[in-house]
């Protein structure tokens, strides 16, 4: 690390002039520079934004949920297709000492016929007994008493643009009816209340379970729930109740506290699925696409130069004062495209999010992230572009 310190003691602000006449010199080739890596750090800002957009329409109704402990099937990979399991086997649970309460949900996906020229919508449908505080989303809490009337449902406005006609058409007239894409049924939407969309559905509803039933009845069968949740005691121990259950349950059923269900379904998506996969290589490739260009850009100067470094060499210059100066063009090419790059995100990121309903939002993270990658990138490429500076011999240049 000795090393690295005297390097970064060498990177002195007072040569930073000289490294800008040097990049300024070539305005075209800086700009064409400028656009490589900028257009590499934003695509490293758009695969992440993915990624965590991703994991955060995933788990947002995990989120949501008020309980200590999760009972869920150990079938359900992901909380877009969830398996069902006996409602019997929630109910041993508030035999145990510390279990206070027992609450089943239903979730399944229903498709609706379309509204306002929008092609059919699917939703995801979250159904339990109104009396019961099942999300913490005081929108839902407000209207539970309209959840008691048969087919009344709330509706989620934070969908993507093909649910828009249906949250329009309740701030107007109070009330909206919607047919299921099969004709079967017809429910209306009461109220209106913000969750999110999912990978899985275009946005949200929430209703009875008696209601959830009779929506989804292909896919609900009867005394089967997807998930249930325990409320415990104040004085009770989450750990010690978790253990138990989960002797008590052994393969049958997965007892999960909340934080270990989010954990495990981040997991499922970074690793399991081909998602997070193909988010990190397109990350990677920005990395490559931001290095080579500037590798190309330092080389190309440092080749075009080679006399002048020559003369600072023979006027007694030592060569880390030309090192300092060539992995300065770097940070400055750097910085100059992660800039614009992060404001450019920035507004790609809200249009998305306004788009498709799902939140990809910029954060610290992320800038602190793609800021180390492509500053990273740029000194990394610098170091393998001063090689050419060993030509740079006086007695054989001139």
């Amino acid at each position: 690390m000795t090393w690295l310190r005297r390097l970064i003691g060498r990177l002195n602000l007072a040569d930073l002039p000289l490294a800008w006449l040097q990049l300024k010199r070539q305005p075209i080739r800086y700009l064409v520079a400028v656009t490589g890596i900028g257009f590499a750090a934003l695509l490293m800002y758009m695969q992440i934004g993915f990624q965590s957009g991703l994991l955060s329409s995933a788990t947002t109704f995990y989120e949501a949920l008020d309980a200590d402990l999760i009972l869920i099937s150990p079938a359900t990979l992901n909380s877009g297709n969830f398996q069902q399991f006996p409602q019997s086997l929630l109910f041993n649970a508030l035999g145990v000492e510390g279990v206070k309460q027992a609450i089943p949900l239903y979730v399944a996906n229903v498709n609706v016929q379309k509204l306002g020229g929008v092609k059919p919508t699917s939703l995801r449908l979250i159904g339990y007994d109104p009396d019961a505080k099942v999300l913490k989303l005081p929108e839902v809490v407000e209207q539970r008493e309209l959840l008691k009337t048969p087919n009344y449902v709330l509706f989620d406005t934070l969908g993507n643009r093909n649910t828009g006609p249906i949250a329009a058409a309740v701030k107007a007239r109070g009330s909206q009816d919607l047919t299921l894409a099969d004709f079967s049924k017809t429910f209306r939407v009461m109220g209106l209340f913000r969750l999110g969309s999912t990978f899985a559905a275009d946005s949200n509803l929430v209703s009875s379970d008696s209601t959830a039933i009779q929506l989804a009845y292909r896919q609900i069968n009867e005394g089967e729930i997807s998930l249930g949740l325990l409320r415990l005691d104040p004085a009770a121990s989450a750990e010690r109740v978790q253990r138990f259950l989960q002797k008590q349950y052994g393969p049958e059923l997965q007892v999960l506290t909340k934080a270990e269900l989010i954990a495990q379904e981040t997991n499922y998506w970074n690793t399991a699925s081909s998602f997070g996969v193909i988010f990190g290589f397109g990350t990677i490739m920005g990395l490559l696409v931001g290095g080579v260009v500037v590798y190309q850009v330092l080389y190309t100067d440092v080749s075009d130069h080679l006399k002048e470094y020559a003369t600072l060499k023979a006027m007694g210059f030592a060569d880390g004062f030309i090192l300092t100066i060539v992995i300065q063009e770097a940070l400055l090419l750097g910085v100059s495209s992660f800039i614009p790059a992060t404001l450019l995100s920035t507004g790609m990121y809200a249009f998305l999010t306004a788009t498709s309903g799902i939140r990809i939002a910029m954060t610290s993270d992320k800038i602190m992230l793609v800021g180390s990658l492509t500053l990273g990138v740029c000194a990394a490429s610098a170091a393998i572009a001063i090689r050419k500076l060993r030509d740079a011999d006086p007695a054989s240049v001139f």
